[in-house]
């Protein structure tokens, strides 16, 4: 997806942010598994 996609969708979400996460490609939860977990138990926590 390109990023401005996911900017895109972030401002349309009522919590949404965009968070791009470096050296990550299709597969995040592979390429930057810890990043990946640390912004997702953010979200969660709010």
């Amino acid at each position: 997806m390109p990023i401005e996609h996911g900017r895109r969708l972030a401002a349309l979400l009522p919590q949404g942010r965009f968070v791009e996460i470096a050296d990550s490609y299709t597969l995040i939860p592979e390429d930057q598994p810890a990043k990946l977990a640390k912004h997702m138990r953010e979200l969660l926590a709010l």
